[in-house]
């Protein structure tokens, strides 16, 4: 019998592995409080994501008989982080005792860092951490597995967190509380382009050369001035001037 099976159920060391996650557009946050797979189906509900700014929605209720019944559903995705929560969760499967009972769940992620949370969270008659380590296994061999914290990291640095992740023989999946970040700004880069001083020119003005004439002035000047190439006193030259005779 199931019941008797969760009975025996064993806590497993934290093991990785993939998860259900919704396809959104690059640095777009989002977050949805169940999702279910199988035999029965249940789309992301409620679920939003941050690709138009920040959003949120809600629900009083969802009953899927023979699967789930959970109470307050929400989901918030904007300025970098994404939330999700449920309260008052039973998913019985159709048995008599309920697979999995919680007075509250609820996952966060805040750009690479997420984390989940449970409330009086029992598996069969395990009784949860409040905080699971992360991808922490309750497996019940041959009938199904739950993973708690269920944390996937893609090689673009996008996060999924769900808080938890079960999978039932192959026939049936179903997430509680999942969200999905992608990875914040790194503060170790320097977006800054470094500035090289210019180098300074430096330019010479030279003044201008200033050529002197000489000159002897009045009418001896000129080239009858100076001495030939022997040394010689120049020859006079005559000028022609008008005296004045007085009487």
């Amino acid at each position: 019998m199931l019941a008797t099976a969760l009975a025996t159920s064993v806590l497993l060391a934290p093991t990785a592995g993939a998860t259900t996650t919704t396809t959104t557009s690059d640095g777009v946050n989002s977050a949805y409080a169940i999702a279910a797979k199988g035999l029965l189906g249940i789309d992301p509900s409620p679920y939003v994501t941050d690709e138009e700014g920040f959003s949120q929605e809600s629900l009083a209720k969802l009953n899927v008989p023979g699967l789930a019944q959970l109470h307050l559903l929400n989901a918030s995705a904007g300025a970098g982080q994404a939330r999700a929560s449920v309260a008052d969760v039973n998913v019985g499967l159709g048995v008599g005792k309920p697979l999995l009972a919680a007075s509250a769940i609820e996952t966060e992620c805040d750009g690479s860092e997420g984390s989940s949370s449970l409330a009086k969270a029992k598996i069969g008659d395990i009784t949860l951490d409040v905080k699971a380590p992360t991808n922490t296994t309750v497996a019940v061999p041959g009938l199904l597995s739950v993973v708690l914290n269920k944390q996937v990291k893609k090689d673009d640095g996008t996060l999924t967190v769900t808080a938890i992740s079960i999978k039932i023989d192959h026939l049936q999946t179903l997430d509680i509380a999942s969200v999905t970040c992608a990875p914040g700004e790194d503060d170790g880069d320097d977006d800054t382009t470094p500035t090289t001083e210019p180098t300074a020119t430096s330019t010479k003005s030279s003044a201008p050369s200033t050529t002197k004439s000489s000159s002897g002035g009045g009418a001896g000047s000129g080239a009858g001035d100076k001495a030939d190439a022997n040394g010689k006193a120049p020859r006079p030259t005559p000028v022609k001037a008008h005296l004045d005779v007085t009487h």
